[in-house]
């Protein structure tokens, strides 16, 4: 079946035209297209289209790696792995298919150079069996050739191919549907049924043509409005995963606490000390089991410094620096930053906003970040004076109606009252420390409190054991009540230096909450964690048994992540990219020596037909003397032919000489050779043939008719 002649250029250019590949659409076309003219042909065995379809393999896999790597698509699918929402699970989702369109894209590159070998080949289909690896490794080991046949004439399903990456990449123009129709109509063309008539061809044709373009546009309607209605109501009932405004605690929670040991952060002290705690979020209302901001923060932007690479957060001098190393979520993440912080660096992202509640967020930044935070003592972001709003100070003073009770009672058993911020968090360290122990498992707590009893009430005068939630919010309470502005913080704690490092790494069981109070002569917020030391220990305790193969992966992954992103990744791509070209020059060259290599192969081992054995043979003594009779061979003639052509004809004995020829085959031909009485039997054969002929000679060599 012949393909229309440049047809499959006008596809590659419209392909080229949609993705932005014009130029390289351009050279494949003229080089698939110059084979009509060019009468060069390549005689290519089986064994190189297996090297030239590898060679296309080899394509695919390195630009699937290449179109991962370079288009962020391991974080993406991760984060669709990793989601807890809809909404999060659905944008990446999008982000995954996104890259799965480039890469799909990529594949008339991937494929051409076996159409350009079938181009420019001898033959006119290339063997199916090559593109299949289980059929020729068990043709391998079991000794038989691969098929030739039957073939594949790829030309139609790459024209396919072509068109499918041109629509991926459409850029909607209205011509697009059209174009791509008429190319269609013109490949549909050769192959059309001759049973019906080309008008009858035609209106089907067009109906289907019609038929379609209105089918597409209507399944883009449909498409538009499904995604309005997902939209609304995602927005009304998805949980942000980002979201700060509100936390809820696993107070009054019966069994189990435990989190992962998955590794979420690396901290690296640049100068100075490594921060014990990292502030994410602080809340200052309390309605059990839920803390929560009130009134709810507004974001402010924070823009950069002059030279567009560090984000002031705070005017005032600071001398600590340490780098925090995390992943993002499409590129959006709320920072985890030691108090105290003054300014953010070492990160290019679109947009840096935080709040009345220390949130630090970050947008439009890569998929992994490793952020400098220069900080020292003092005031943090978020750290609003009490001065400032009378609403703030109710809200970090309130304590909520149900916990005033037993709170009230410890207060004055602790005789807090009138105390200073740095006495009273002093004497809470103390009572938390003796009285109290650290436990991440309640197995009966809410069937034994008292009515009328909160978990917080009961964990205060009755159980006194919990994890670190119950120890901050206690500690909140207990310090309002006593007059001292206090809020509840979640972070992180810092606590595990990695092995042979100074890092230190940061798991999902490090996720800590503690209390900050407001100190009145320092004018300051400082914090205050009364959960009992011996509570990272606990927890390490219950690590996995894998953890520590999965902490081998996890600081992998870390170290290409910054070296990918902070350590040369444009010289990393060109480094791949020239990988793949030297990949590519090996493999042509193997394919393009072949013949050479299997000629000295030959020329090694050929044929005994074209070797020295059985050229001492005495029967080509007969074919010389009948040659020199008249009788000889002609070109090409098989010896048996030979003999049956000239029985007839001569008149000395030809009967012994069929047994002859025989033992001369197999003396030529066969690895074995003849045995040694066989082959003095051929000596004898031919001496008495002779004798025979001698005898016969008075008469003519051959008969006349």
């Amino acid at each position: 079946m012949k393909f229309p002649p440049f047809l499959l250029a006008a596809a590659l250019l419209l392909w080229g035209w949609q993705t932005g590949l014009l130029g390289v659409a351009l050279i494949m076309a003229v080089v698939l297209e110059a084979s009509r003219w060019i009468e060069w042909r390549v005689d290519f065995g089986v064994k190189d289209f297996n090297r030239i379809v590898d060679l296309a393999s080899l394509l695919a896999a390195v630009g699937a790696i290449y179109c991962v790597l370079t288009r962020e698509a391991t974080n993406q699918v991760m984060a669709m792995l990793q989601a807890t929402n809809f909404t999060a699970r659905s944008a990446a989702i999008n982000s995954v298919s996104q890259t799965t369109f480039i890469f799909f894209q990529w594949f008339p590159m991937i494929l051409f150079p076996v159409i350009a070998a079938l181009a420019y080949s001898t033959s006119e289909e290339i063997p199916r069996s090559c593109f299949f690896m289980i059929t020729r490794r068990r043709m391998a080991r079991t000794g038989q050739p691969q098929a030739v046949k039957p073939g594949i004439n790829l030309r139609y399903p790459y024209f396919a191919v072509v068109l499918f990456a041109a629509c991926l990449a459409n850029q909607r123009n209205d011509w697009f549907y059209f174009v791509l129709c008429g190319m269609i109509a013109i490949a549909l063309w050769v192959v059309r049924p001759r049973r019906f008539s080309n008008l009858v061809w035609f209106a089907v044709l067009f109906v289907i043509i019609k038929g379609g373009f209105f089918g597409h546009q209507g399944l883009n309607r449909l498409q538009g409005v499904i995604e309005n209605k997902l939209a609304n109501w995602v927005a009304k009932w998805a949980r942000r995963s980002l979201d700060r405004n509100d936390a809820a605690t696993a107070i009054g929670r019966i069994g189990q606490l435990k989190l992962s040991g998955k590794i979420v952060m690396q901290v690296e002290p640049e100068h100075g000390p490594v921060p014990p705690l990292l502030r994410d979020t602080m809340f200052n209302r309390f309605d059990s089991p839920r803390w929560s901001h009130s009134p709810r923060p507004n974001d402010i932007k924070i823009d950069p410094g002059e030279d567009g690479s560090v984000w002031q957060l705070m005017a005032r001098p600071a001398t600590n620096l340490v780098f925090l190393s995390s992943f993002t979520t499409r590129g959006e993440a709320v920072l985890a930053i030691p108090p105290g912080t003054v300014s953010l660096s070492n990160i290019s992202p679109e947009k840096v906003t935080t709040n009345r509640a220390g949130v630090v967020r970050v947008s439009g930044a890569p998929d992994f970040i490793r952020v400098g935070a220069l900080h020292g003592p003092g005031t943090t972001i978020g750290d609003v004076a009490l001065t400032n709003s009378d609403k703030v100070i109710g809200a970090d003073l309130a304590v909520p109606l149900r916990e005033q009770a037993v709170v009230t009672n410890l207060v004055k058993e602790l005789r807090l009252a009138g105390q200073s911020g740095a006495a009273a968090a002093q004497k809470l360290t103390s009572f938390f420390a003796e009285h109290f122990k650290y436990g991440t498992f309640l197995p009966d707590s809410l069937s034994r409190v008292p009515g009328g009893m909160t978990p917080m009430g009961f964990f205060l005068s009755k159980n006194r054991i919990g994890h670190c939630e119950y120890f901050a919010t206690a500690t909140v309470l207990l310090m309002r009540q006593a007059g001292i502005p206090a809020r509840y913080v979640c972070g992180w704690s810092v606590q595990e230096q990695e092995k042979g490092s100074s890092r230190f790494i940061v798991r999902e069981r490090h996720a800590h909450a503690w209390c900050v109070y407001w100190d009145e002569a320092r004018k300051t917020w400082v914090d205050l964690d009364t959960t009992p030391a011996d509570w990272a220990l606990t927890e390490n305790q219950n690590a996995s048994f894998w953890e520590p193969l999965s902490d081998r992966w996890s600081r992998a992954w870390f170290g290409f992540s910054r070296w990918r992103w902070y350590g040369g990744a444009e010289a990393w791509q060109n480094y791949l990219l020239l990988a793949l070209l030297c990949l590519i020059a090996l493999l042509a060259w193997r394919i393009l020596a072949r013949q050479r290599r299997q000629r000295r192969r030959d020329e090694g081992n050929l044929d005994p037909a074209f070797t020295g054995q059985g050229l001492d043979s005495e029967f080509y003594q007969i074919e010389s003397h009948l040659e020199s009779l008249g009788l000889g061979r002609r070109p090409a003639e098989p010896f048996f032919a030979w003999l049956a052509r000239i029985q007839p004809l001569a008149s000395l004995p030809t009967a012994p000489l069929e047994e002859l020829l025989r033992l001369h085959y197999r003396l030529r031909f066969d690895p074995q050779g003849l045995r040694s009485d066989e082959r003095e039997a051929l000596r004898r054969g031919v001496r008495e043939w002779f004798d025979q002929s001698r005898a016969t000679s008075t008469r003519p060599p051959f008969q006349t008719r």
